[in-house]
């Protein structure tokens, strides 16, 4: 009777469900839009900015800019016509007094059709299911020494904040206030204490800690970055020097970007069939809760009731990619949580 009941439901939860999963992947609702320089309005320019936008898109949904030089994404990048849904020109003010105003072209493209695309095309996808990522960058600028926060207003923090929005990191920056710097000093980010860095961080409760420290270099006379990532199951430290402080942090946010990619992007694969058993479901908002959660998952077509019996609910998933794939995808969620061993695919619905 149960099962009967939950099936009637799904057909009125639609609506509701459609409203709730954009609120899901609010934090990159603009996956699929992006602004880039226009040379004209004429339909030559039009068509070139159309490109290089539908280029920008691709790198940030396949998380590598490699990508671009696989023939099957040169194809789609030559057709934006067939992907874009609108566009507009608009205008910006020259930051320099006497120059003329920049023209710019905003684009939203069709994130279904570039989605189907990319798989068939035996690309990387990575959909909305992205790490929550806490920066800690520590800067030493000729003995001017602090920790970036999100609350000062900087070129820094703006390049910080572009670069992840390119990319489609959700990126956080911590708010150094009293609670913060009694946590963590400057010396504990730049000296890479990861114990301090650890329980600063808790907080904020990120999936991935991205630890930097960009000084002046004394050897080119540009700017020293390092950086250290902390999560996606295993840790990696990175070094470089850059031309000026906005392009070592830009850089930074970039290549770590790629790395979690490398983790998390999928490829697609022939279609397969699971059973995800989950338990605490007490009543329809929990089951609500459970499908609008399944369905939004990038490497899940198709979501059925297989079973259900008290407080548990069988799930049948028709997947588009590895049974792994789904399985690190869940791991960055905070729906579900696993009772036994991930593999056995049995989670507990989270409060």
């Amino acid at each position: 009777m149960k099962l009967l009941l939950l099936r009637k439901c799904v057909i009125a939860l639609v609506g509701v469900l459609l409203v709730s999963l954009a609120a899901h992947g609010a934090r990159l609702e603009n996956l699929f839009q992006t602004e880039v320089d226009a040379a004209g309005r004429d339909a030559v320019s039009r068509d070139a900015a159309l490109k290089q936008a539908l280029q920008d898109v691709l790198v940030r949904v396949t998380g590598s800019v490699a990508a671009l030089s696989d023939p099957a994404a040169q194809q789609i990048i030559d057709r934006p016509g067939r992907l874009v849904e609108q566009f507009r020109f608009q205008e910006t003010p020259a930051t320099v007094a006497g120059e003329p105003a920049q023209l710019r072209l905003w684009a939203q493209f069709d994130g279904v059709s570039l989605a189907r695309d990319i798989r068939r095309a035996g690309l990387p996808y990575w959909g909305q299911e992205r790490p929550d990522v806490l920066l800690w960058l520590a800067v030493d600028d000729r003995g001017r020494r602090y920790v970036v926060s999100e609350t000062a207003e900087s070129e820094v923090t703006a390049a910080l904040m572009q670069s992840a929005a390119r990319r489609g990191l959700p990126l956080t920056l911590p708010l150094m206030d009293l609670q913060d710097q009694r946590a963590v000093q400057f010396t504990d980010v730049w000296g890479g204490f990861i114990a301090a860095l650890q329980a600063g961080s808790e907080r904020y409760r990120p999936q991935v800690i991205l630890v930097g420290k960009v000084g002046h270099s004394g050897v080119s006379g540009g700017w020293r970055a390092d950086w250290n990532l902390l999560g996606a199951g295993s840790n990696r430290s990175w070094g470089f020097h850059a031309a000026t402080l906005n392009a070592a942090v830009s850089r930074g946010v970039a290549e770590a970007t790629e790395w979690l990619a490398s983790k998390y992007a999928l490829v697609a694969s022939g279609n397969t069939t699971l059973t995800l058993e989950v338990e605490g479901i007490r009543n329809l908002g929990d089951y609500a809760r459970t499908y609008e959660y399944l369905v939004s998952l990038t490497p899940v077509e198709q979501v059925q009731v297989a079973t259900a019996t008290g407080e548990q609910v069988a799930f049948s998933l028709r997947l588009n990619a590895e049974e792994r794939s789904l399985l690190q995808i869940i791991t960055l969620g905070k729906v579900l949580e696993t009772v036994e061993d991930p593999s056995a695919w049995r989670f507990r619905l989270t409060p």
